[in-house]
Formats: C-alpha cells, structure tokens, sequence
C-alpha cells in the first residue's frame, strides 16, 4: 500500500492526503503560495522542506500564523525512488545480445556548476521516435528550468534535490544516487553524482513496454519451476484454470480459462479425458494476460503465491469438476432437466 501523509486540524480533523514525496502548496496571509515537498515518516510525522512536523504541530503552526494549506498541483513528471536491483538499468549491458529495450544513454556534466554539456550514445534507432524525442527533450529541461525538483539545474541543484527527496544510494558508491521518470511509454532512470570533476548524471531510455518484457521474462526463467504448473481452482461458478503460455505471440503469457459447471457436465458426456479437456477449452472464456504489459508481474507473482485446489489437467481434477458440478445441479432445483 502506497504510504499517504495526512494533513489535519488542530482538532485531528483530517483535511487531505497526499502520496509520499508529494507536494503541497502553503498561502500566506498576504497572498501569495509556496510549495513544500513532504516525506511521509510515518502515519503521525511528517518531513516538510527538510523539518520534521508532528501533523497536529503542523496544523497549529498553520492556524497560529493564518496560513492555508493544500495539495499543490501535480507535477509535470516526478522523480520516483528506485529498488537497489534497478541500478543495472543506469549502466551498459554486460551481454551485447541482450534487448532490455534500451533507445540509448544520455551522459551529461556541470562543468564548473551551472553548464549543462551532453552526449548522447544511441542503441536502438528503431525505438528512437519522433515521440520519444520530443518527450525526451521536454523532461530533461523540466528538471532544468521547471520543477519544483530542479534536479538537473545545477551541481548544487542536484545534491540538494538528492538530499531533500533521500533516493536509493548505490551500494558501491554513497554520493551517487538514482532515480527514474515513468511516462505513458517511456521510462527513465537517472543516475546522478554531483561530485566536482565527474560525469554527473547518465539518463538510460528505455520503452517501457520492451523493459517490462525483458524484466518479466528474466523472472519466468529464473522461477520457472514454480511458473510451469497447471493449477486449477474451485469457485462460485465452476473452476478456473490458470497456466503460463511461453508460445504466444508476444512471447508468454498467463492464461485464464473460465470452466462453468454447465461446461464442465456437457464435457463429461465425452468418451476420453483427452475429448472432455478439449471440449472444455474449445467452450470456456478465456483471457490472456501478456508478458509485456506492465500488469504482468502482479498477475505472476499471485499465481505462483495460491495455492490450487487441483494441479494438471489429469483423472483426479476431471473427476473431481465433475462432482462438483453435478452437486451444484443437485443444489440448483430450478436447472432444467436436458
């Protein structure tokens, strides 16, 4: 569950929330606003602008001085925190062969403070769209000139952002820190080190739906044991079958067969265990959850982690829909005879 700071009266009244590193926006009695950044700390505390508040201290120091408070408007884009694990995306691939769905790398620096030199190493021109390069553009002089993060303004600028929003540290270097931008298609990690004398930031690009299948099928090959099982559930309706697919069209899928015990009867008028799993599957609904779409991990990771009623399409699950359904025709006295 995402972390979500509360803001309240002195009364502990609660006024609004706002995600973790969201923004609010402060009225002064003379009218005019500020924007702070908050950190959640936990559900009583909060960081604002580098201060820890106790929520209600906040809301008393608010009404004491007749100031108003309020979510800000949603940033443009927002720099989101990173898992350790993402570093790799923020340095060249080790295998050549490999598609992580890379576009290409961006390395920039400071020089003296305030400059902003770069170079950009192409990867793949295919994914290096007149959108993309658009967008591109718009996001790298948003946190130079725009954002209430000005990240890419200046050195300065830079460890006073890193050191206000607290981003993952890498593990062999403390001052160099990393970030990433997620837009509708695209994906952006940042790797960022202020340090005098030294590239300051590389921005890999990536196209979000190629990352996620690299991602995603790296993770069905690692746990493939546990991804290769037909497992088979018992609900309201009937049973639903799920079970992953490496030769589908877009390179793996999770699929969902939906077996109602109206199906499930008729398939058992057939002949052969080979003839009743076929009738099922020529009858049932079914949908497909494909392995690069950014829904897919959620999808995996639950059917590895349930537990099935049955495994495999065998005697013993045949045997057992079948019960099942002609038990629920016994409880349904309204069904009509066939």
């Amino acid at each position: 569950m995402d972390k979500q700071i509360r803001f309240i009266d002195s009364s502990y009244n609660e006024l609004f929330t706002i995600p973790d590193r969201g923004i609010i926006a402060v009225k002064y009695p003379d009218g005019h606003t500020e924007n702070k950044f908050c950190l959640y700390i936990d559900d009583y505390h909060t960081e604002i602008d580098g201060v820890c508040y106790h929520i209600c201290q906040w809301a008393e120091l608010m009404e004491q001085n007749e100031r108003i408070c309020s979510p800000a408007e949603l940033p443009e884009y927002s720099l989101e925190n990173i898992t350790p694990d993402e570093f790799e995306f923020m340095y060249a691939k080790e295998d050549e062969s490999i598609d992580r769905g890379c576009i290409g790398h961006l390395r920039a620096d400071f020089d003296t403070g305030k400059a902003f030199f770069s170079t950009w190493w192409p990867e793949n021109d295919n994914l290096k769209t007149q959108e993309f390069k658009d967008e591109f553009d718009k996001v790298i002089n948003y946190f130079r000139k725009e954002s209430f993060t000005p990240l890419l303004k200046s050195r300065s600028d830079m460890y006073n952002v890193c050191y206000r929003l607290k981003p993952t540290q890498s593990a062999t270097d403390k001052d160099v820190h990393g970030f990433k931008i997620i837009t509708e298609k695209h994906t952006y990690y940042l790797r960022c080190n202020p340090r005098l004398g030294e590239y300051n930031l590389y921005v890999y690009c990536y196209n979000t739906q190629a990352l996620d299948k690299f991602r995603n099928t790296r993770f069905v090959e690692q746990n493939f044991d546990a991804v290769n099982q037909d497992k088979f559930f018992k609900t309201d309706y009937g049973f639903e079958e799920i079970y992953y697919n490496p030769d589908s069209t877009a390179g793996g899928q999770l699929v969902y067969n939906e077996f109602s015990f109206e199906l499930i009867r008729e398939a058992s008028k057939q002949d052969s265990m080979m003839k009743f799993y076929n009738y099922l599957n020529s009858g049932c609904k079914q949908y497909c959850v494909d392995i690069d779409s950014a829904e897919f991990m959620d999808y995996l990771k639950d059917f590895m982690e349930r537990e099935p009623d049955y495994l495999k399409d065998n005697k013993e699950t045949a045997n057992a829909m079948i019960k099942a359904a002609n038990e629920d025709k016994k409880r349904n006295k309204t069904e009509p005879e066939r």
